[in-house]
């Protein structure tokens, strides 16, 4: 019987079009999947980048700096920030700008170690740049009057970048420039398209020589080794549904001995049932180390969260935890209260002996109460004040909790076989949430407690 579409050419055809279509699909399903992977790691990078700078900056100084054109010891201790930062954080550049009258003014922009090496300068304040043409420029522009970072790609006369534009605004709320953090994109580019090249050329790979093995097979008909081959087929698939692990991914060769065509293409499905699971594997892989990726960026944030020489939580976490407690507030769950603490004496131990001594004095203080408050967060927002936010036992034992901080400090301050260092002294206060309260009204309470007691431990040291 003449068929018009005969099945050796239908397979070849379907396998063609099949094996083209999957090529399509994981090109694009690798790509994306990994392009979106790095992409958020360098977003989350970035962002704890600019955080960082712009905690660390005062706007307000520079803006007007800007204003005058005139460099203050603010705005240097700045462009040293910013130098360090370049290369501590591995960035292609970390500048701030901002865009007038369609061009684009330097405010304060980072330079490496490398770049100083080699004779060249920090850029001047006020100072022009042309690496940049007219469409790059409103990026800038607009992203100079948001209230968000903005992220986009750019080419300069620099190379293609990756950047993050975080709008500097001053207490008064002046959008008056942008600080920018950029990554070379090369490599990540390069990376993205080395392994979408590679799952394609695999891919490939495997169908040309299913299809060989398969146009070969076709050539004679045998039907008897091809059910036994469609039998193993059918029971692969069954057995393989559902299943997660690559190792479960097994195809029983069927017992053919022909030593033609179909023997050939037996064997060469058992074996790309083991290239299969390779592939699988590979995958799996990428994902976890995607994964990696993806948790190296989360500790980075959570550093942001720590006080560099405390190890509590930082300012950053002080104002996410306020952010917390007024949602808790709005939401009617509210039951806390706050210890205001203010190192005394830091100045003088600082004057005295040396910074690295205050810095113990620091840590000796934040010691004691770190150990009395055992089941609270405690929080470093200034060189010498910290706060407390009291919960669970410790809101319970609030009263006890403070009378034993306030002796402890009493027996340090007066022990005079102490190094004067070692000598700690605080004033603190205390604060309960009432109802109708807003996390500003406990903070505020809470800080003239403090301020008094601060004004008594003053007058009786007279």
């Amino acid at each position: 019987m003449t068929h018009k579409r005969t099945i050796h050419r239908s397979l070849i055809l379907g396998s063609a079009v099949f094996i083209a279509f999957m090529c399509f699909l994981l090109s694009i399903q690798a790509y994306l999947t990994y392009s979106q992977s790095l992409y958020k790691r360098y977003d989350d990078k970035l962002i704890n980048i600019l955080n960082y700078a712009t905690n660390r900056m005062d706007l307000d100084d520079l803006y007007q700096n800007t204003i005058t054109g005139q460099k203050t010891e603010k705005y240097n201790n700045v462009q040293q920030l910013l130098n360090y930062m370049v290369d501590d954080f591995e960035l292609f550049y970390l500048y701030s700008l901002f865009v007038k009258n369609d061009t684009m003014h330097n405010i304060c922009s980072g330079t490496s170690k490398a770049e100083r090496e080699r004779g060249e300068e920090d850029i001047p304040l006020l100072g022009l740049t042309d690496a940049y043409g007219p469409e790059e420029i409103q990026k800038y522009a607009n992203a100079q009057k948001k209230d968000e970072i903005t992220f986009f790609e750019e080419d300069s006369d620099w190379g293609a970048a990756y950047t993050a534009c975080k709008p500097l605004v001053t207490s008064l709320g002046v959008h008056f420039g942008i600080l920018c953090a950029d990554i070379s994109i090369a490599e990540l580019h390069k990376t993205v398209n080395n392994y979408v090249i590679f799952n394609v050329i695999l891919t490939l790979g495997l169908g040309v020589l299913f299809g060989l093995i398969l146009f070969i097979w076709l050539r004679r008909n045998v039907t008897g080794p091809i059910l036994a081959l469609e039998k193993s087929a059918r029971h692969f698939a069954e057995r393989s549904r559902g299943k997660k692990s690559p190792d479960e991914l097994i195809f029983d060769e069927p017992d053919i001995h022909t030593h033609n065509e179909v023997e050939s293409l037996s064997r060469a499905i058992t074996q790309m049932s083991k290239d299969m699971r390779t592939y699988v594997q590979g995958i799996l892989t990428a994902e976890e180390q995607a994964r990696a990726a993806q948790e190296q960026a989360e500790d980075m944030t959570e550093l942001a969260f720590k006080d560099a020489l405390t190890h509590v939580n930082s300012k950053v976490a002080y104002d996410k935890m306020k952010e917390n407690l007024q949602e808790q507030i709005d939401q009617g769950e509210a039951k806390f209260a706050i210890v205001m603490i203010d190192v005394n004496n830091l100045k003088y131990v600082n004057d005295t002996f040396g910074h690295e001594c205050g810095d113990k004095y620091i840590l000796g203080s934040c010691h004691i109460f770190c150990n009395i408050y055992k089941q609270s967060p405690v929080f470093r927002i200034g060189g010498d004040e910290f706060v407390v936010l009291l919960q669970n036992n410790d809101y319970k034992n609030r009263d006890k909790l403070l009378k034993i901080m306030e002796s402890t400090f009493q027996k340090t301050k007066s022990n005079t076989s102490r190094k004067p260092w070692e000598q700690y002294s605080a004033a603190y206060g205390m604060s309960e949430y009432s109802k109708g309260d807003n996390v500003s009204d406990v903070f505020k309470r809470a800080d003239e407690s403090m301020y008094q007691k601060k004004m008594e431990i003053k007058g009786n040291s007279r």
